[in-house]
């Protein structure tokens, strides 16, 4: 009898917490959001947001919530999602008031880094750090250890190319995200850590992880990021919740997945400090690599004396970035060109003078001469738009006192987010044919990069963007001038997973070394 009473009792409370608190606010609507039209059953629960997140269908949920209802739209029973232009200075322009959201607590591990800090003060003593190593002047500096890389991607590319030519084009075929993910993960490791784990010869991004205890093991880092921000993303959109739901659900394989990428971070970041600790002790100067504005003051030189953990959490969000991030883009600009001749050619025209100064063989182009080629920028730009590695519109917190975004109050506590999908294929902003890839929308028109959120703006917008577009310009430019691609089929889509990323599925294509 003491059971079915207790069991009815909990039964009822969750009943009461689960539904009859959700509707009691919305009926009292103490943040005044009643006025905004909703999607289902949102305006009442997070689960909407957290079970589209988890089937990676969120992001085209807004989409068409926004295309049905309009440029305002409350996804969350605090959550109001824009799609116009005014949203985006409001929100993430330079001196906005507005934090980021209580959702970016779920990635936090034991020490926060430069992108999920919260507070503003915080944050500008992290970014302070990088600001040297990620400054354009010092960019090109790092151009001699990514043409290596490049070169070696290349390499591969044309031993792949004359198997073609030598079938007829009955061979050849090859998937350019596997390559892309070799290729910046490489790039990345030696950058931060000193270490070519060689991903991209090997075909695969399995490595060396070691627990916090030192029992090594093996893992692949873009199945364990995959997995890891696939729980985390979800469980952000309901942050109260995630102690919770965490301590039912940890049994389950994806939080092992975290647990794979930190140690796989561990592993390498040991491995660099111990290289560290040998050139201080045989009196050295410091390695000048990324990992240095972790453990020294750029302008002392003194040591930082950094906690472990602090260097950790860093050191995985620029691993993850770098690699990650620009692999997607990368993948999906190879995509949408590959589908585009007529952007293909005039992007040939353009590349041409720089590879007559570059010479024969593998000899790449100086990232001097293709810095500044408008069509070579449209092209990279043109993706990220249709396309951006970060899909999810970027949540913000109303701060205390309120404030106005897109001449709406709202009162503090109230999540605010811009639609990234939506206000990219607005036609009064990005012209006609919003859904097609067109690079030349962005000639002679630099208003268009006012409403472009492809790296965020403001105080918050991604700090390593200046080494994201110096790495995809050598490339795009390098591929495209070399070879030919071909995909399956002109009309072949390619498919993506949304976690907080937009990762993409294989991109098999059919490649001919160009006769140039």
């Amino acid at each position: 009898m003491f059971g079915i009473l207790l069991a009815s009792i909990v039964l009822c409370a969750i009943f009461a917490r689960a539904v009859l608190v959700p509707l009691i606010t919305y009926w009292q609507d103490p943040k005044g959001l009643r006025r905004f039209p909703s999607v289902s059953c949102a305006a009442f629960t997070n689960l909407w947001g957290v079970v589209h997140q988890y089937r990676s269908t969120r992001t085209l949920a807004i989409h068409q919530a926004h295309l049905k209802l309009g440029s305002t739209v409350r996804v969350g029973p605090t959550h109001v999602s824009f799609s116009t232009f005014d949203a985006v200075k409001d929100m993430y322009g330079h001196g906005t008031p507005a934090i980021k959201d209580n959702f970016y607590g779920a990635f936090v591990s034991t020490h926060l880094n430069v992108s999920d800090a919260q507070e503003k003060a915080v944050h500008n003593v992290k970014r302070k750090r990088f600001a040297t190593a990620f400054a354009q002047k010092n960019i090109v500096e790092l151009e001699t250890v990514f043409s290596r890389h490049l070169s070696q991607l290349i390499h591969l590319l044309d031993k792949t190319s004359d198997t073609t030519t030598a079938n007829s084009g009955l061979e050849g075929v090859v998937d350019m995200k596997s390559m892309m993910l070799g290729l910046m993960y490489d790039s990345i490791s030696v950058l931060l850590f000193g270490v070519n784990p060689g991903f991209l010869e090997r075909g695969s991004t399995t490595t060396t992880a070691e627990t916090i205890r030192g029992k090594l093991y093996q893992a692949d880092i873009h199945k364990s990021l995959c997995g890891s921000l696939r729980v985390s993303t979800a469980l952000g959109w309901a942050p109260q919740s995630i102690p919770f739901i965490k301590s039912l659900t940890s049994w389950h394989d994806e939080w092992q997945h975290g647990n794979q990428l930190r140690d796989i971070t561990i592993h390498l970041t040991r491995k660099r400090l111990l290289a560290e600790t040998d050139r201080t002790q045989r009196g050295l100067k410091p390695i000048d690599d990324f990992m240095s504005a972790l453990l020294w003051d750029k302008k002392s030189q003194e040591p930082l004396c950094l906690e472990f953990g602090e260097i950790l959490t860093e050191a995985q969000n620029l691993f993850n970035a770098a690699g990650e991030n620009t692999e997607i883009a990368l993948t999906n600009i190879i995509w949408l060109l590959a589908k585009s001749p007529h952007a293909v050619k005039r992007l040939r025209e353009e590349l041409q003078p720089a590879f007559e100064n570059a010479g024969d063989g593998l000899a790449l182009p100086s990232y001097h001469d293709i810095q500044h080629l408008p069509y070579l920028r449209a092209c990279i730009d043109e993706g990220i738009r249709l396309r951006p590695s970060l899909p999810v519109g970027l949540p913000r917190l109303i701060p205390p006192g309120g404030m106005q975004i897109s001449g709406e109050w709202f009162d503090e506590g109230t999540t605010v987010s811009v639609s990234t999908y939506t206000l990219h294929r607005d036609e009064k902003i990005f012209g006609e044919a919003a859904d097609e890839y067109r690079p030349e929308r962005w000639l002679d028109n630099n208003s268009i990069q006012r409403a472009f959120l492809g790296f965020s703006q403001g105080g918050r917008a991604c700090i390593g963007r200046n080494i994201a577009y110096f790495e995809m310009s050598l490339t795009i430019a390098t591929l495209f001038w070399r070879y030919d691609f071909e995909l399956s089929s002109p009309d072949w889509e390619l498919p993506t997973i949304e976690t907080l990323s937009g990762h993409t599925g294989p991109l098999p294509v059919r490649i001919t070394r160009r006769a140039v």
